[in-house]
């Protein structure tokens, strides 16, 4: 008996211990990883969004069930022009052109809007175009926020690239 009044009030404990699982969640790492793991960063601001109507969703195996399927058919692929303001990583010129995605997910993508800036933590997809995604670090310009402050400081960004050695 003593033993399933532990078992209940075990399971009872961690019942109250879980947390909510959410269907967007991205896996958090350090803004030092994320700076060193990113192909470009930058402050831009968006000067034009346009749809790319070339842009094809990729086939899923068989094995996998038909609704990712048709989530990923709901796909669509926008191209974001942005106006370098300040460079902090990355190669490019004074414009830099990134894809992001929308569908009927509201998991999948970064939402850009028209003359808003932006710090932008961009990566190269297979085609080697820059992409930013909803998991990336990528947010609304804010000249206080302690990740633009880091991302300002040499020595921030110096011992970012010595990490990869380690």
């Amino acid at each position: 008996m003593k033993l399933v009044v532990r078992g209940i009030s075990l399971f009872g404990f961690l019942l109250l211990c879980t947390n909510a699982a959410y269907a967007c969640t991205c896996l958090q790492t350090s803004h030092r990883k994320e700076f060193r793991h990113a192909d470009a960063v930058f402050v831009g601001r968006v000067i034009e969004i346009a749809e790319d109507k070339s842009y094809v969703p990729p086939k899923l195996k068989s094995t996998v069930p038909a609704s990712f399927q048709k989530l990923l058919d709901s796909q669509r692929r926008y191209l974001v022009r942005l106006k370098v303001q300040q460079k902090f990583k990355g190669d490019g010129g004074k414009e830099i052109t990134l894809s992001t995605y929308q569908s009927d997910s509201p998991c999948l993508a970064m939402s850009f809007s028209l003359g808003e800036t932006y710090l932008v933590y961009a990566h190269r997809d297979e085609d080697s175009s820059l992409e930013s995604g909803l998991c990336s670090r990528t947010r609304k310009f804010d000249e206080s926020s302690k990740d633009y402050n880091e991302a300002k400081s040499f020595w921030f960004r110096f011992r970012s690239r010595l990490s990869l050695l380690s």
